[in-house]
């Protein structure tokens, strides 16, 4: 499986529910970092609302380049994400490799992503207590300062927020009209093909046969 192919995973289980055994976050990107910073992550996801923050993926294909990770400047002190995981191949990272407060994830050869550790061990089946409290001791003291900064510029790369907007809305609405346009004119057409039968019966009933119906090509239209 290639690093490409575990990042777009890594950002799918981002956006999974803590019910799929998944941080739920809001949003969720690919290889993003902020301007002049030199950290960039493989997958980040932000989930705002109730035990809310930031969460960073890394993903490692080999042991080595795992090993060399700890020695960046941005694992030292900082760093995206309040919450942090490695992602690899299964067996290639262990739990007990792990530096302080990482979570794991193993993906195996279909695909499928395993929880090994992480805050969310603490969230899944404990929706109204239990050990949700513990999630806390997984959090990072990651730089705010480069959050926000990778946030303003995805915004000044997408454009204006409310412009983009009002112009889906403006689809949405125009969407919904043509959808309504069609709807009528299937039921005038159901209503047509009702009249056209009950006239024919009347005409057949009188005596009268009417000509075959042939498509318009045949008539050389």
């Amino acid at each position: 499986m290639t690093h490409s192919e575990l990042n777009d995973i890594a950002r799918r289980w981002l956006l999974r529910a803590e019910s799929g055994r998944g941080p739920g976050c809001k949003i969720a990107l690919n290889e993003v970092g902020a301007v002049g910073d030199s950290e960039r992550a493989d997958a980040w996801g932000y989930r705002w609302g109730y035990h809310g923050g930031s969460v960073l993926v890394e993903v490692k294909v080999s042991r080595s380049d795992f090993l060399r990770d700890k020695h960046k400047p941005h694992r030292q002190a900082g760093g995206l994400g309040d919450y942090r995981y490695y992602m690899c191949p299964e067996g290639i990272i262990n739990i007990a490799d792990l530096p302080d407060r990482w979570g794991l994830l193993w993906v195996n050869k279909r695909g499928h992503v395993k929880l090994m550790a992480g805050h969310i061990c603490c969230l899944v089946g404990n929706s109204w207590g239990g050990n949700r409290d513990l999630a806390c001791f997984w959090a990072h003291d990651s730089d705010k300062d480069a959050e926000r900064g990778l946030l303003s510029y995805l915004l000044h790369r997408v454009g204006d927020p409310d412009a983009l907007l009002q112009e889906q809305r403006s689809y949405l609405r125009e969407s919904h009209q043509q959808a309504t346009k069609i709807n009528e004119l299937e039921k005038q057409r159901r209503e047509d093909s009702h009249t056209i039968y009950r006239l024919r019966r009347k005409l057949e009933a009188a005596g009268i046969d009417m000509p075959e119906t042939r498509p318009a090509n045949m008539l050389g239209f």
